[in-house]
């Protein structure tokens, strides 16, 4: 039997400790858990604790401790000891600057960095900022063909804080949970807690820290002597999640802790930032309508008006938190590992019509077809007419970078908020692996084209072996039923 291929290797590197929060590891292993079916996750630290060593040991199939480095020195550490040709990088702190990523990207087949800050030039094919109301305006991006994907929409977050919890009633806000982060490294988690002990209508305060929270003694000391405090630290996560679906308050830091809570639910948000990074996300979640600032929680909290302040903060909450932000990182990686495309995509105009015409009618093609029938010249020409009249049709013709050749066709017929798909490659240009290419290509035009989309299908007979795997190699979704009404056909999603 032949050796089964090693998966590509996602190479995450970050670090963690008291004076700069686990934030960072947290989100690369938020990210491990999302994409561990498409890759081996391998997680580069220096210096963990024994406690975090455990958690990474859970979610990746490797962990690797960096010795210190002298300055300047980690990429060559890198490019010595870890990273190989085939490898998928992925940096999540504030010490990989532009030159960091210029000396370790030609180590590796793509890079990618998960950024809060903008706040320098990248030599990454991907980035990814948790936050929303962020563009590429933001950022100087450098890498030919380079992405950003922004919001809550590709957020990574942990399995326990993605479960639908649309269904769930809302608890009381008379229940507060207090979580500033992991760390806290600005130490206000006590004084938080007892400020809002002040408040009659808090019955309960459910305080939590991590692993790398260094206060806890003095914590737990003054705790003892408060019936109404409960302390928790390094919960797991499904703990977690349970917690703040039990509290219909929360005061956050404006990190990831916040999004977890909008994610498992939500309900009355207070921010109280703990570090200058957290500013891009501070104004996203105030100005998005999903949080308030911190100082109003004793209004808030014992006004009238809390039930309904509190349901307005959960639709938008809801609204930005759909639960699919792990169908669109799994898509936007498997991008990732396509090579980059030797054709180009332009609109088709009236004089393609002789060559739409030959590939249409070309046998493999009207086999792979719904309708095997060859199509009349007369009927192809009103066709074609009515598409490129028709604001709701997009035909994107392929050709050649280097000489122009027509590569092949991909359209789309766009309903309401979907987008329905078909294409097909010339027959010079088949079995080279381009179809996948051609899908990717014509799915990121469309989606700049219609932001409104929210999901691009595309029908496949079960018997066109090639389609599937390319829709597949794409990072398109096999939807459990199909959707064409067609006997011995499936369809693939693209979410948006």
């Amino acid at each position: 039997m032949p050796a089964t291929p090693t998966p590509p290797r996602l190479v995450l590197r970050a670090d963690g400790n008291p004076r700069i929060g686990l934030g960072h590891v947290m989100r690369l292993l938020a990210l491990a858990d999302i994409l561990h079916d498409q890759f081996g996750c391998v997680f580069v630290i220096q210096e963990p604790a024994a406690a975090l060593l455990g958690q990474l040991g859970e979610s990746c199939s490797e962990v690797i401790e960096m010795p210190p480095q002298p300055a300047g020195g980690e990429p060559a550490w890198l490019a010595q000891h870890v990273l190989r040709p085939h490898d998928i990088l992925v940096l999540d702190g504030y010490g990989f600057e532009f030159s960091y990523q210029a000396a370790v990207r030609p180590y590796v087949a793509r890079l990618v960095c998960l950024d809060d800050l903008h706040a320098f030039p990248f030599a990454a094919d991907l980035v990814l900022n948790p936050a929303g109301g962020i563009s590429g305006a933001n950022y100087d991006l450098r890498q030919v063909g380079a992405k950003l994907l922004s919001g809550p929409a590709y957020a990574p977050l942990r399995t326990a804080f993605r479960a639908d919890a649309t269904a769930l009633a809302a608890a009381s806000p008379s229940s507060v949970l207090v979580c500033l982060g992991g760390a806290d490294p600005t130490h206000q988690t006590q004084r938080v807690a007892a400020a809002l002990l002040t408040l009659p209508v808090v019955e309960q305060v459910q305080v939590v820290v991590g692993s790398a929270y260094t206060g806890w003694e003095s914590l737990s000391q003054w705790a003892e002597h408060e019936a109404r405090v409960t302390l928790h630290r390094n919960l797991p996560p499904s703990d977690l999640a349970g917690l703040m679906q039990r509290c219909g308050a929360a005061v956050c830091s404006p990190s990831t802790i916040s999004y977890e809570y909008c994610a498992s639910g939500g309900g009355l948000l207070f921010l109280l930032p703990t570090a200058a990074n957290q500013r891009d996300l501070h104004e996203f979640l105030r100005s998005a309508g999903m949080a308030l600032p911190y100082p109003s929680a004793p209004n808030v909290l014992t006004s009238p008006e809390v039930p309904r302040i509190a349901e307005q903060l959960r639709t938008a909450q809801k609204l930005y938190f759909d639960g699919h932000a792990p169908t669109r990182l799994r898509q936007a990686f498997a991008v990732l590992r396509l090579p980059n495309a030797p054709f180009q995509l332009r609109p088709v105009t009236p004089s393609d019509s002789a060559q739409l015409l030959a590939w249409t009618n070309e046998p493999t093609v009207r086999q792979a077809s719904f309708n095997p029938q060859p199509v009349p010249a007369e009927l192809h020409e009103r066709w074609l007419n009515a598409r490129l009249a028709d604001p709701y049709a997009l035909l994107l013709m392929a050709e050649e970078e280097a000489a122009g050749a027509p590569v092949g066709l991909i359209r789309f017929n766009i309903s309401h908020d979907e987008a329905t798909l078909s294409y097909l490659l010339d027959p010079g240009y088949r079995a080279r692996g381009w179809a996948a290419l051609l899908l990717a290509l014509g799915t990121a035009h469309l989606a700049r084209a219609f932001p409104q989309l929210r999901r691009i299908v595309g029908h496949v007979q079960l018997r066109n072996q090639a389609s599937l795997r390319a829709f597949e190699r794409a990072g398109y979704t096999l939807l459990p039923t199909p959707l064409s009404g067609e006997p011995d056909s499936v369809t693939f999603a693209w979410r948006l």
